[in-house]
């Protein structure tokens, strides 16, 4: 992961969570940065100095807030689900 990719700085992904990331389509990475929910600032914000992991076929980005530099995650569901419910 580049430092300066979509001009947002991007720090460790684990290697499947780099290879989950690769799959989203590149025009919408920026929709997905630029979209977390921030707890203290309680709006939507820009992730930055973000990192990413995978949890149970998921990504995770973790980061921090570009406005009130709190701590900020955001969650892309990736794997395949069933929902048991319909």
């Amino acid at each position: 992961m580049s430092k300066d990719e979509n001009s947002m700085s991007a720090k460790i992904f684990s290697l499947q969570a780099e290879l989950l990331w690769a799959s989203v389509p590149p025009a919408v990475r920026p929709t997905l940065l630029g979209n977390v929910w921030c707890g203290q600032c309680r709006t939507a914000v820009e992730i930055v100095d973000y990192s990413g992991k995978e949890k149970a076929g998921d990504l995770i980005l973790q980061g921090r807030c570009a406005v009130c530099d709190g701590r900020v995650a955001r969650l892309i569901e990736t794997a395949d689900r069933q929902n048991p419910l319909i």
